[in-house]
């Protein structure tokens, strides 16, 4: 089975894992929707919202008349009691305040006009005396919806219609307060009772702004992983696309537009490991038939009478045996199959300036005595090799620098010498440059090692540039620290 049928052929997987990118995201939409309705349903069954109290308007007008009465005949606590003992009392509140109503006799609406003037008759005073405000109701007001409405019609009728609430005297009221001023000076203010707790109306409120939020962050997460998860894995295996010689395969994908895509790239990759490897063997092949060769002119060399002829035949041998070793070295894949060992990076350059001064040259190093650092030893240790073997050759005396920072190792190798040109940075390290004619091929090198340090440097994700302080010339190696 291929490896599309292998990450959706076997075992049970939800068919949500099959959908393509954009059913998968409609998906979530819906779900998100339904998700939040089910929420508000919810919180309004747990958590009902304040109740309507349905009066008719005959009988409101008769409550505040009655009340109006009992506080004119009364005054102090039996004045109290006796509002506090009418039976309208259970749904309506009666206070008396000597301070007149903030809001004034002129009403807003013709529902209210007319409550205003048939209280007025009721009682038996001036229009003017009497003060109605009222609020329609709206359940998007936080604070009007927090409280009961109340519900005035004309008459219970055994079906309330809708020509019922259009009249003139009907209203759906989210507040009311009827103000009537008593002979005393004193007003009579009568409201709706609140029937209901007010903080659990701000829970449900809270609860529900809270759930909805969790539920679209909950919904979006899952969209967003899925998009952004399989493409973090796509750009990984595509950053060690080349630092490494074995292929990153990426295997279960969900998506069928990244399985696809994740097929298609592990094609890619193997084809590439396949040309790489046939080339990398032709290689092998024909420098091991160079040796032979190799061996048999250097040996015949011996045999030239002529002492300068057989020194240059003998010079260019050696040559060319330079040349085979260090193209074998930059083309193996010795590097790159090396396993990944924690190493004392301090003591890997103390050891090399401590052999480079033993054969005569001026080598220093610089920085702490420790620092580990997760490498391809051999090939790390080739690649500042090659570095300090330049600086020796063409600088003079060299010194290797170590910093270690929180996330990265920092060498510089710091030689005497001019240094490469700025306009020849970048073909200094292409294969087989040699930029400088006074470097000629007695000096030893084939113009490959720059290129095989940089070559290993970026197998381990680090980079190589070059620097040029006031005097010499640096070449600046910076190595990231891994993770944890």
């Amino acid at each position: 089975m291929g490896s599309f049928g292998g990450r959706f052929g076997l075992g049970f997987r939800p068919r949500v894992s099959r959908l393509k990118l954009a059913p998968r995201i409609g998906f979530a939409i819906v779900l998100t929707v339904a998700a939040a309705y089910l929420l508000n349903q919810s919180l309004q069954f747990l958590i009902p919202p304040p109740p309507f109290v349905m009066v008719e308007r005959a009988w409101l007008i008769d409550s505040v008349v009655r009340g109006a009465r009992i506080a004119g005949t009364n005054a102090g606590p039996p004045r109290d009691k006796a509002l506090g003992a009418m039976a309208a009392s259970q749904y309506l509140d009666f206070t008396v305040t000597r301070a007149a109503p903030l809001f004034g006799q002129e009403s807003g609406s013709l529902f209210a006009e007319g409550l205003r003037q048939s209280i007025a008759r009721g009682v038996g005073v001036p229009a003017a005396r009497v003060a109605v405000m009222t609020a329609v109701y709206d359940e998007q007001n936080m604070e009007r919806s927090a409280s009961n409405a109340i519900v005035v019609i004309p008459e219970l009728p055994a079906v309330l219609r809708s020509e019922t609430l259009a009249s003139s005297e009907s209203s759906v009221l989210g507040e009311l307060v009827i103000s009537v001023q008593l002979e005393d000076g004193e007003w009579l203010t009568v409201t709706q009772r609140n029937l209901t707790i007010s903080w659990r109306h701000y829970a449900r409120i809270a609860f529900g702004i809270v759930g909805n939020l969790l539920i679209v962050i909950l919904f979006s997460v899952w969209i967003a992983r899925s998009i952004v998860v399989p493409l973090t894995r796509l750009s990984a295996a595509i950053e060690s696309l080349g630092r490494n010689r074995e292929p990153t395969l990426i295997d279960e994908m969900r998506l069928p537009e990244y399985a696809a895509i994740a097929e298609s790239f592990n094609t890619m990759q193997l084809r590439l490991k396949r040309f790489i490897d046939e080339r990398m063997g032709m290689l092998a092949a024909i420098s091991h038939d160079l040796r032979t060769p190799l061996t048999r002119l250097r040996l015949m060399a011996e045999y030239v009478d002529n002492p300068e002829q057989r020194e240059q035949l003998l010079l260019n041998v050696g040559e060319m045996e330079t040349m085979v070793g260090d193209a074998l070295a930059f083309m193996s894949a010795e590097a790159r199959s090396e396993k990944v060992e924690v190493v004392d990076l301090a003591v890997l350059l103390i050891s090399l300036t401590d052999e480079y001064s033993d054969f005569g040259n001026r080598v220093s190093y610089v920085g702490p005595e420790h620092a580990d650092l997760p490498c391809r030893p051999v090939a790390l240790k080739r690649a500042f090799s090659n570095l300090i073997a330049n600086g020796c050759k063409y600088g003079g005396a060299v010194e290797v620098r170590l910093t270690v920072t929180a996330d990265a190792f920092a060498v510089d190798v710091h030689d005497e010498g001019e240094g490469i040109p700025p306009e020849y940075e970048e073909k200094a390290f292409l294969p087989f440059e040699r930029l400088e004619t006074s470097r000629s091929r007695e000096t030893g090198g084939s113009g490959l090692g720059l290129a095989i340090s940089r070559d290993i440097v970026s197998s381990h994700a680090g980079e190589i540039s070059f620097r040029r302080p006031a005097e010499g010339f640096i070449v600046h190696v910076w190595l990231p620290r891994p993770a944890g």
